[in-house]
């Protein structure tokens, strides 16, 4: 069952072309993890498959304006939902963080939406799923 929304995030991506038809994106983006002010930067590898939907893993680090740090595994799945980069992902999140005040993202799976427009801004979403 997906429970509350944990936190959202609004940035840009940054592109790179990998060998074997991959794709590496880092985006960069500001917004809040359990009501915390955080910045968020991600690096993920992406692979088109045959059925033209994209598989993608990757890692996040997650700072809070008062110096705590998460830092994340994700993986899902996307598709293109328009003309240049513009697409969406679903797929879920493993935190990991010493923080005695985000602890409890240690137990969390959080499952994501993100969409982003054809010039790589973004806007992503992640629920609690209990």
């Amino acid at each position: 069952m997906i429970g509350e929304l944990i936190g959202e995030w609004k940035g840009k991506g940054t592109f790179r072309v990998l060998a074997e038809g991959k794709m590496e994106v880092t985006n960069v983006g500001l917004g809040t993890i359990l009501g915390k002010e955080t910045t968020v930067i991600e690096t993920v590898v992406m692979m088109r498959m045959p059925n033209g939907v994209t598989m993608a893993e990757g890692n996040s680090a997650i700072m809070t304006a008062e110096g705590e740090s998460v830092t994340a595994k994700l993986s899902g799945i996307g598709w293109s939902t328009g003309k240049g980069l513009k697409c969406s992902f679903r797929g879920a999140h493993y935190y990991m963080t010493n923080s005695s005040k985000l602890a409890s993202l240690n137990k969390t799976v959080g499952v994501y939406e993100f969409e982003q427009d054809e010039k790589g801004e973004y806007a992503d979403k992640i629920w609690a799923w209990k």
